[in-house]
């Protein structure tokens, strides 16, 4: 029986105040939200914390982000997939998504808690999943 969860542990030997936030995750493995836009695709993701760093947003980029503006049609044609925390398949994240033929999964609950910049993620755009491997 596989696990759904990994544990990361994350260890400091500093001062008393960084060892205080040293914490263990319990990361899900599997996660789930609302299938967008077909295909299915792996590799690092990139989190966007706000949009006024779209700038930074690098070609081949797995784009991660909390939600979608009309903003975000300026670096679609760099991305290689993207992940919303809020939205649906109705939403102008899955439309761009199909417009340019970018594997999404949008609505997915507690992505942006849950990866890191730099984690290896999969991507199912079909079924509406993704599973981190870090």
């Amino acid at each position: 029986m596989s696990s759904n969860l990994s544990l990361s542990y994350a260890s400091t030997e500093e001062t008393p105040e960084e060892a205080q936030k040293a914490r263990i995750h319990i990361l899900p493995r599997r996660l789930k939200g609302l299938a967008a836009s077909s295909g299915k695709i792996e590799g690092p993701c990139t989190i966007l914390a706000g949009l006024e760093n779209l700038h930074k947003v690098e070609d081949g980029t797995i784009l991660v982000c909390e939600t979608a503006s009309p903003k975000l049609a300026v670096v679609m044609h760099k991305l290689k997939a993207l992940v919303t925390e809020r939205g649906g398949p109705l939403a102008i994240a899955s439309r761009y998504a199909r417009e340019y033929e970018v594997p999404a999964v949008v609505g997915v609950g507690r992505i942006m808690e849950t990866v890191r910049d730099g984690d290896f993620i999969r991507i199912d755009g079909t079924k509406g999943t993704i599973e981190v491997t870090r």
